[in-house]
């Protein structure tokens, strides 16, 4: 079964079967580090056990626990790695020496997240998605050369499944570290205003101009080229679909841009919550001003002004100087009285002075209802009125028509609680009204 076919129950039957489980309090996390540290790094891949001995000795120094029991701590550390598959032991026949022990990727993974430095840049971002982007045009030209079995396995369904993913996934992976770094940032701003907001406003405000900075230039670097590389993967996939081979493949391409399109909309979505997070400090800031008891921040601007000799600073201005010739001969020219009649069709007239001129017309056309008791059937009368008028302006012409009818009167089937109206047509273009007769003025 493969990772793609598994589903939700599949993948919990799984973890039961295999009675998979983690539990790292912090001495066995401090022993995997240990491992990693006494490995250098991975230059040297595999461990003996007395070098693991070694490295325990370190951890239990710095447990400060005692030193007689320390074999026998460090054997049921190392078999407990073991057991969670942290740690791969190599043993050979018995008699042939110690056995040989390997960090696995799960072990790796967990040394790399808590120790390894991940730098978040753009630089390295490019790199990622013009890797994408090389491996992309690779495959598209594969699948037009047509290739045999291999070559296919190799250069089209290979470099997708595995170089393509694995690149969305380390770009997937940068994302969640800048996840982590603004929950980082949040904290230590945090903290700052919780110790003195005053001194901190400055340090606070620096913070968030980067974190949004950065925020910013990464998914300017995601929009700029996520969008070719979808298009990319559109043409791939339409190329599969139309191969005997490529139908297998096909459901992998959208896979992938189904990951794309999910990086980059988190990259939009970290943006829209890290600015309203800014926007919240912002105004938690400006309600501790106005609030501040003390008078803190009004009386260091105070004492700031008052010592200015002492930290004077400088304001500097950069304001064009107006031609002040060439401006007093252009008023001048246009200086003289301009006389002569608007056309109609240019002529300016206030909102609120139209709406006024046609609420008056309204009204006048309604006048006849009250005076001479007939009712009013507002589908009917808008349904007429509105003929004499255009499309555009059927919605302000029905909002003033309503609005004068209800002042007449009202509907004596409303009151009495009757059910609403049927919908009815008022203008060719579909728009409908749903309204009592109005029989009582």
């Amino acid at each position: 079964m493969t990772e793609m076919s598994r589903t939700l129950p599949d993948w919990i039957g799984w973890v039961r079967e295999e009675n998979l489980g983690l539990n790292l309090p912090p001495e066995r996390l401090a022993f995997l580090l240990a491992v990693h540290i006494v490995g250098r790094g991975g230059e040297q891949p595999q461990l003996t056990e007395a070098e693991l001995h070694h490295a325990f000795g370190y951890v239990s120094k710095g447990f400060a626990q005692a030193d007689d029991t320390l074999a026998s701590r460090a054997n049921n550390a190392i078999n407990d790695l073991v057991r969670q598959r942290l740690l791969s032991r190599f043993q050979g026949e018995p008699g042939e020496g110690e056995s040989l022990y390997r960090l696995t990727r799960l072990g790796l993974a967990i040394v790399e997240f808590f120790a390894a430095q991940r730098e978040v840049s753009q630089i390295k971002l490019s790199l990622l998605l013009a890797q994408i982007a090389q491996d992309l045009d690779k495959v598209a030209e594969a699948i037009a050369a047509e290739p045999d079995e291999q070559r296919w396995a190799q250069e089209v369904e290979g470099r997708l499944k595995y170089s393509v993913a694995e690149q969305l996934a380390r770009i997937d992976d940068t994302q969640r570290a800048m996840d982590e770094q603004q929950s980082a940032v949040k904290a230590n701003i945090a903290a700052l205003l919780n110790k003195n907001w005053h001194e901190a406003i400055s340090a606070c405000e620096q913070l968030l101009r980067e974190t949004g900075h950065t925020l910013r230039e990464l998914q300017d670097t995601l929009d700029k080229a996520g969008h070719g590389l979808q298009q990319s993967l559109l043409n791939i996939e339409e190329r599969l679909q139309q191969s005997v081979r490529g139908i297998g493949v096909a459901p992998l391409c959208q896979q992938l841009q189904a990951r794309l399109d999910a990086i980059i909309h988190w990259g939009s979505q970290c943006i829209e919550l890290w600015s309203r997070y800014d926007r919240h400090v912002h105004r938690f800031i400006r309600t501790a001003i106005d609030m501040d008891k003390n008078r803190a921040f009004s009386q260091r601007l105070r004492e700031s002004i008052r010592h200015f000799d002492n930290h004077n600073w400088r304001l500097r201005l950069s304001q064009a100087l107006p031609l002040l010739e060439l401006r007093d001969e252009t008023m001048a020219a246009y200086a003289e009285e301009v006389t002569g009649e608007l056309p109609e069709e240019l002529e300016y007239q206030e909102m609120v002075d139209l709406a006024a001129e046609l609420s008056e017309r309204i009204r006048g056309h309604l006048q006849d209802f009250p005076l001479t008791g007939r009712p009013l059937d507002l589908a009917q009368v808008l349904r007429d009125y509105l003929n004499d008028f255009p499309h555009y302006q059927h919605f302000d012409l029905a909002r003033l028509l309503i609005d004068e009818a209800v002042k007449l009167g009202h509907a004596d089937a409303e009151r009495q609680g009757a059910a609403m109206p049927d919908w009815q047509t008022i203008n060719a273009h579909g728009a409908k009204v749903q309204a009592h007769v109005i029989d009582q003025y």
